[in-house]
């Protein structure tokens, strides 16, 4: 079976979450108390701050079985108990491969269509395989959603447009200053929201960067990550001369940037951009009605993001087609893949009937051309070969009959 065990930010609080996350180490652990089944083969775990999903491949078709050890093993490794069941969710087949699917397409997602969780995911993978707790079956699984991935982005709008207030924040940035190499951009307030923001940036080309905040040691430290410059918020009037970008995130009580600093001559003709992350607001409204000066509170970047979000939530319908189709394709190859030993006992059998038969009817018969009966024998063999197979390979379509598989194992003595 292929099998998942997860826990997500739509199923617990962060709480319960952060107990169930997995560092390299804990995944070995993990991995080794799961080889003391005969059926297990291989898992990989997805661990972020919003999700843990253990994905595994186990012989076994008992569904049940195949969680219970999963469970069995976080009680050991996490210290998990059944009174947090209700925090996790199970899947198998086809549900549990679609539901990768769509987590490696950003379906599942906070923000719809976010780009990050692509690289979670192989980063994941890639982990699995270092380790090497991964086989073919599972390999295939996650080739098969990056696949998915790419192919939902490529051909929907599901990523279009921003996400998130940070990202608006920098699409705005983008929008006036379209060579971003060529602006200065001061961010105030090193907290998640600025961190946010100063990733997005650093994505684009962009020119001198100043970070301010109120604990300078923070700021040195996002300055030297990001390569910028750090200051302390009393250098802000000064930096204000430099800056043709200037943001805003913090949870100041008042105004750190006030009109008088930007009614001065060497500002006035300036062209600036202000963007306003802070709430209650950081940066004096009547800026927004100088001229040369363009101001966004978090409101106008909210509904920028809400407008995203409606537009991209009616791009799910063709997501979901195109994941519906591939994972069609995974659990076909899947399930012929643990057919291939019967459907060459069922050759091998049909053919061994007809080895035993042949010789005794001719001789029975007194047929003399043994050539012609020994071809015609074959090719009747082989006809009801690929009649089984063909019937078998309906049977089991996209493996929704997988109770059959130890029916026809016995059938066919295998």
């Amino acid at each position: 079976m292929i099998g998942l065990v997860g826990i997500s930010y739509k199923s617990a609080p962060v709480e319960i979450r952060e107990q169930f996350t997995f560092l390299k180490e804990d995944i070995l652990e993990f991995s080794d108390l799961l080889k003391n089944d005969d059926d297990f083969k291989s898992l990989v775990i997805i661990s972020t701050c919003n999700r843990t999903e253990i994905y595994f491949y186990s012989q076994n078709t008992d569904d049940s079985k195949g969680f219970d050890n999963i469970f069995n093993a976080l009680a050991k490794n996490k210290a998990y108990t059944n009174n947090q069941k209700d925090y996790f969710y199970t899947k198998s087949g086809k549900q549990a491969v679609e539901h990768l699917f769509k987590v490696a397409s950003g379906i599942d997602s906070l923000i719809i269509g976010e780009d990050q969780i692509i690289g979670q995911v192989k980063s994941s993978f890639g982990q699995a395989q270092e380790l090497g707790i991964s086989d073919g079956i599972i390999n295939r699984l996650f080739t098969k959603a990056f696949e998915a991935g790419k192919k939902v982005r490529s051909e929907t709008e599901i990523n279009k447009g921003s996400g998130s207030v940070s990202s608006a924040a920098v699409d705005l940035c983008n929008k006036y200053y379209p060579d971003l190499s060529k602006a200065s951009v001061l961010v105030i307030g090193a907290g998640q929201t600025g961190q946010l923001v100063l990733t997005s940036l650093s994505k684009k080309n962009m020119g001198q960067l100043f970070i301010a905040n109120r604990t300078l040691s923070k700021a040195e430290e996002l300055a030297e990550r990001y390569s910028g410059k750090a200051l302390s918020l009393d250098k802000i009037p000064d930096t204000l001369q430099q800056s043709d970008i200037v943001i805003v995130a913090t949870d100041a009580k008042k105004y750190l940037i006030e009109a008088e600093m930007i009614k001065i001559p060497v500002l006035e003709n300036k062209k600036q951009l202000f963007i306003d992350l802070s709430v209650p607001r950081n940066i004096d409204e009547q800026i927004g009605v100088l001229e040369n000066k363009k101001l966004f509170a978090v409101d106008d970047l909210s509904e920028i993001v809400q407008e995203t979000t409606r537009r991209r939530t009616n791009e799910i319908t063709k997501a979901e087609t195109i994941i519906n189709e591939i994972a069609e394709e995974y659990m076909e190859w899947l399930v012929m893949r643990g057919l291939s030993p019967v459907f060459s006992k069922i050759k091998e059998n049909l053919r061994q009937i007809h080895e035993d038969e042949i010789q005794g009817f001719a001789k029975a018969n007194k047929i003399e051309n043994k050539e012609l009966l020994e071809n015609y024998g074959k090719h009747i063999s082989d006809k009801y070969s690929r009649i089984f197979i063909k019937n078998l390979r309906k049977v089991f379509k996209n493996g929704q009959k997988k109770e059959y598989m130890e029916a026809i194992n016995e059938l066919f003595e295998f």
